[in-house]
């Protein structure tokens, strides 16, 4: 029965294209740069910014790259934001005749909706910041320079997703990823993995199907939003709110609950979890390499935050957990009954393989992240809330 009804399915729905036009609908497009003459140089050692931006668009084939207008001044910064709309300000550590924290609130009192993220210059800086407590709550998310032009690119994604997830995900059933991480410097690393990663394959999903332009589009704008937790109770709450849209949770096992730091918040956090959601992909990270025995008794991943493959790692856990690879039917032993790397191959299989492997896949819902890695947005939407009685 449930196999004929997804068969149908896959007879009677087309991905909807009118969805394209709802998604996304904020963009960064213009940003304001408040920076020194000494921050400037740094990142202009690397390359003038708006071209490492623009590169990073380029490579990834994404559409038009934002216009950055760099200001050295405070002032002049305040003055610019009376003349012109700005979509995103970034701060650098230094700047000439006031602090970023002084000068980020006149920003919110005078555009209150703009959001202001403070990016350093490297981790030196992060000491500098390191007893500012509630003052760095001014700030939309706080980063660190390392150089790389990628980390710019997930500054500018990541306010994109936090904007833009209430609607995506109730419209276009857009997948979330939750990073669970207080750290500075981990999620300035871990965020520009899992936006290029996404994108990437993304791109070859799109390449391998030979997609017209418009189906390019809608695919990458369906592309799975990246949220950031740096509490356990902010973490509860993300998860409250999108738990049917909840692709996997990449967490610490140390970071702040009930306002200081535990531990164990990670472990009492995929508990939580998992008692809700069981088959719900987790990758546990942690600098003790004690931990992946703690990760294996909850049937989750680990990542060693000490390790040399770090990012290569990442990206393995990425790729699987994503629906960017074949689709494995497995029995519920998790044994490979079949393998499709089309959607042509998807549906003949339907037909074919056993429906104890259809129910097992359709309780986990890997049918529909799936299919909504493929763009396939009207049929995950349809199969999704379905249960294995109806």
């Amino acid at each position: 029965m449930y196999k004929e009804m997804i068969s149908r399915l896959f007879t009677s729905y087309k991905s909807d294209d009118d969805i394209y036009h709802d998604l996304m609908q904020f963009r960064v497009r213009e940003i304001l740069l408040v920076a020194t003459i000494y921050d400037a140089f740094i990142l202009e050692q690397e390359g003038k910014l708006t071209e490492l931006i623009f590169g990073e668009y380029y490579q990834l084939n994404l559409s038009t790259a934002p216009r950055v207008t760099s200001v050295a001044f405070g002032e002049e910064a305040l003055e610019l934001l009376d003349k012109r709309r700005f979509d995103m300000v970034i701060l650098t550590m230094r700047i000439d005749e006031m602090s970023p924290f002084e000068l980020c609130g006149k920003i919110r009192g005078k555009a209150a909706d703009i959001p202001v993220l403070l990016l350093l210059s490297d981790d030196k800086d992060l000491a500098l910041i390191e007893h500012e407590g509630e003052r760095l709550r001014l700030f939309d998310r706080i980063f660190t320079w390392n150089g790389d032009a990628k980390v710019l690119l997930a500054m500018i994604k990541y306010i994109e997703d936090k904007i833009n997830v209430v609607n995506d995900t109730r419209i276009g059933l857009v997948r979330v990823i939750l990073l669970v991480e207080d750290s500075i410097h981990y999620y300035s690393r871990y965020l520009p993995v899992l936006n290029t990663e996404i994108m990437k394959q993304t791109q070859k999903l799109i390449a391998d199907e030979n997609l017209d332009e418009m189906k390019k589009l809608l695919r990458m704008r369906t592309r799975p939003k990246v949220l950031i937790a740096g509490s356990y109770e902010e973490a509860v709450a993300i998860f409250d709110m999108y738990r049917d849209y909840l692709l996997c949770v990449i967490s610490d096992v140390k970071f702040p609950r009930e306002g200081k730091a535990d531990e164990l918040a990670g472990i009492k956090l995929v508990e939580r979890f998992k008692e809700q959601i069981e088959s719900l992909p987790v990758l546990l990270q942690s600098s003790d390499p004690g931990m992946a025995a703690v990760a294996d008794s909850l049937d989750a991943s680990f990542l060693n935050k000490n390790s040399d493959n770090l990012s290569h790692d990442l990206t393995s856990f990425i790729f699987e957990h994503l629906g960017f690879g074949d689709f494995v039917f497995r029995d519920r032993s998790g044994n490979t009954i079949a393998r499709a790397a089309t959607m042509a191959q998807f549906r003949d299989l339907l037909h074919t393989v056993p429906d104890e492997s259809l129910v097992y896949h359709a309780e986990r819902n890997h049918f529909s992240s799936w299919l909504m890695a493929r763009g396939e947005i009207q049929i995950a939407k349809f199969i999704q809330p379905l249960k294995i009685s109806d």
